[in-house]
């Protein structure tokens, strides 16, 4: 596998055979269809795609000054976020553009220099000069960094090639009532965090980002096992980043674990949070926490300066399960709602009862078993001295619901 600029023939004139290698197979392999936001990637034969990160594509010419010129590097291979700059530099390695993904690679390692992914296909481009590149990162890193490396570019590629359906939001997303205005989704398997806004119109999708997990995975049951818990969980408060170690970048968003149900199922733990990273590095490997959820420092200074100080909702999933927000409203049981119901009337006929149960949420979740997480505000009744906010958590109970965990959230 081989990759190199050859200018030993006519050098002024830009003339030379291009043998196309692992960095152009691997935006071959990965980038090979279009996606919903409109990007055509270049799309190699089956068999090259099949073994993208072995074949030896076929030889072509750089253009000489004779020739029609090339059309402008797009404007997103030298702006808006690392990321979206980074996969617009594979495009033009993928349509063969090397010396225009050179300079755009030159630009982004310039103002972004800890960007890991970014240098490595820089050192690449730059490589090629001299001598083909046996290997995908054969100018740079080796070993397992290569390897975290790999797993992080096929996981923002394949994110940002399959894209979520329009209009679609996560299945767990039953029931948003408009005092929750964002909701947050994390498709661990995917090594993503989708933002939701919730407005008059209803949730819909308005950001993504490229998120680290746990060294160990997910599906959290202990102190020190190095895995991110999956459920549902609420950021709870704001820590500045004055008052965090290094590591943690930019800020925290903590989050609510072990919640309320964990607690009944015995799982330990603690300081589970959305955090940046330490300012050596723009970002981590797909595994690579002691158990939080993992972003780049502006991506999380980005996100964190939408949402309110706490109680923004963060699923945590293996993998989304995409509906229109009809199926995912349609989804709670009957059973469910006629049980909630009934709770809700003898709540409000009880002594110190509240004025009123407003604003209720409701997120489905399969634990050990079928669970609705429902928060609402309780209104300040007579003598009770302000209105307190309720979290329950709904267990299904042969065939009805009862309430299996519940506490006071503030």
């Amino acid at each position: 596998m081989a990759m190199s600029f050859d200018t030993r023939h006519a050098p002024r004139k830009r003339r030379g055979a291009v043998l196309l290698g692992t960095v152009g197979l691997l935006a071959a392999g990965l980038l090979s269809t279009t996606d919903s936001r409109g990007l055509g990637w270049w799309s190699p034969s089956g068999q090259a795609r099949d073994a993208a990160w072995r074949a030896t594509m076929p030889a072509m010419r750089l253009a000489d000054e004779s020739a029609p010129a090339r059309p402008a590097p797009p404007a997103a291979a030298w702006q808006g976020s690392p990321e979206a700059r980074l996969i617009a530099i594979y495009r033009l390695v993928g349509q063969h553009r090397l010396a225009d993904a050179l300079a755009a690679s030159t630009a982004l390692v310039e103002q972004h220099p800890t960007f890991r992914l970014a240098q490595l296909l820089h050192a690449d481009l730059l490589a090629a000069h001299a001598a083909p590149l046996a290997a995908w990162g054969g100018a740079s890193a080796g070993g397992s960094e290569l390897a975290a490396l790999r797993d992080e570019v096929r996981q923002r590629l394949a994110a940002l090639r399959e894209r979520p359906p329009a209009g679609a939001v996560p299945a767990e997303f039953v029931q948003l009532p408009p005092s929750v205005p964002f909701a947050i989704a994390v498709d661990a398997s995917r090594s993503r965090l989708y933002l939701f806004e919730n407005g008059p119109q209803g949730m819909r999708l308005i950001d993504d980002f490229y998120v680290s997990v746990g060294k160990q995975g997910v599906d959290k049951l202990a102190e020190g096992d190095q895995k991110t818990p999956l459920g549902l969980y609420f950021i709870t408060d704001r820590i500045d980043p004055h008052a965090l170690q290094e590591r943690f970048g930019a800020g925290a968003l903590p989050l609510n674990y072990p919640n309320a149900y964990d607690r009944t199922r015995g799982r330990t733990g603690r300081g589970i949070l959305l955090h940046g990273v330490p300012p050596v590095t723009y970002s981590r490997p797909p595994q690579d926490s002691d158990g939080c959820v993992v972003l780049a420092n502006d991506d999380l200074l980005g996100l964190a300066a939408r949402l309110p100080q706490r109680d923004t909702p963060v699923l945590i999933t293996r993998r989304i399960d995409w509906r229109t927000p009809e199926a995912a409203h349609a989804s709670a049981p009957p059973a469910f709602r006629r049980a909630f119901e009934r709770w809700s009337a003898q709540r409000l006929a009880s002594p110190q009862a509240p004025a009123a149960i407003t604003d209720a949420s409701i997120v489905a979740w399969r634990d050990d078993r079928e669970l609705m997480v429902v928060t609402f505000r309780e209104q300040a009744g007579p003598g009770q001295p302000r209105d307190q906010v309720m979290r329950q958590y709904w267990g299904r109970d042969g065939d009805d619901w009862v309430v299996v965990a519940a506490g006071q959230v503030h």
